[in-house]
């Protein structure tokens, strides 16, 4: 067995077995949600940008729907895998190297979408309220943004906290969360062992999610020029709850400050979520 004892950054080892530990994550439900979305916004986008794209899993499955789309990430291992895979499918779709914060990009776009809780990989509502402008910044006017969030209660409830030791596997792991009250931090300690040429190797990667009270987002959002449309229960039009794990965010980039804001959705109360 190979041992690497030293913690690697997030996203950097676990690269080449992403795929492989994510097989069972539902991402063509992912994208017939984002779907039903553009359709109850009756909107039709052709151009897509997807944000934190890693593997670029998301990113082919809005391919495959007919959409021209193109990936950023600040994840050059991750991009790496994204664009062999892109290559070895005859695909030509640009996997550029970006972080979120500070896009600068060569085209705009009239949708963005941001999945898989990477909002919450941003630890300070400075930062976030900087990629909210960065994403402004790329999207055509009256362009959509689309994106997740583990919520608070997701983060305080252990959620991360998984292992799977079955010998018979290619990817084995243990991680082990902890969540910091005051600073709404949750700390993960991963642990992976990937079976490789007859060899399993062994490595720590540690990765960080800060919670965000929903009222924050859709404050930083107004504050950089969107227009929140809708949040909801992952998969669902329902509002949020307390006890909800996952939410989804809509917003438009305003075409005007005074634009008018009928016939849109009407964003619920979000206190104490």
């Amino acid at each position: 067995m190979t041992n690497l004892n030293q913690r690697h950054p997030q996203f950097t080892e676990v690269a080449a077995a992403y795929d492989a530990l994510m097989s069972g994550v539902p991402y063509k439900r992912w994208v017939d949600y984002i779907e039903k979305l553009l359709r109850r916004l009756r909107a039709s986008p052709r151009t897509v940008l997807d944000i934190a794209c890693g593997t670029g899993n998301v990113t082919f499955a809005l391919a495959d729907r007919g959409y021209q789309v193109a990936g950023v990430d600040i994840s050059e291992p991750m991009l790496s895998v994204a664009r062999e895979k892109a290559r070895q499918q005859g695909r030509d779709i640009p996997f550029m190297h970006g972080d979120m914060r500070t896009l600068s990009l060569p085209d705009r776009y009239d949708l963005a979408v941001c999945l898989y809780d990477s909002i919450n990989y941003l630890l300070t509502l400075e930062d976030v309220t900087q990629a909210f402008a960065s994403v402004h910044r790329v999207l055509h006017p009256g362009g959509l943004y689309i994106f997740d969030v583990n919520t608070i209660y997701a983060l305080r409830a252990d959620l991360f906290t998984q292992r799977n030791l079955d010998p018979g596997a290619r990817v084995r792991y243990d991680w082990r969360s902890k969540y910091n009250h005051e600073t709404r931090i949750c700390e993960v300690v991963m642990d992976f062992w990937v079976r490789e040429n007859g060899e399993t190797r062994h490595f720590t990667e540690v990765h960080y999610e800060r919670g965000y009270f929903l009222r924050e987002l859709v404050d930083a959002l107004t504050q950089v020029g969107f227009r929140t449309l809708a949040v909801y229960e992952a998969y669902t039009f329902h509002e949020p709850r307390l006890l909800s794990d996952r939410v989804y965010f809509v917003a438009r980039k305003q075409r005007a400050r005074k634009e008018s804001d009928a016939g849109e959705m009407v964003v619920p109360c979000l206190d104490g979520i």
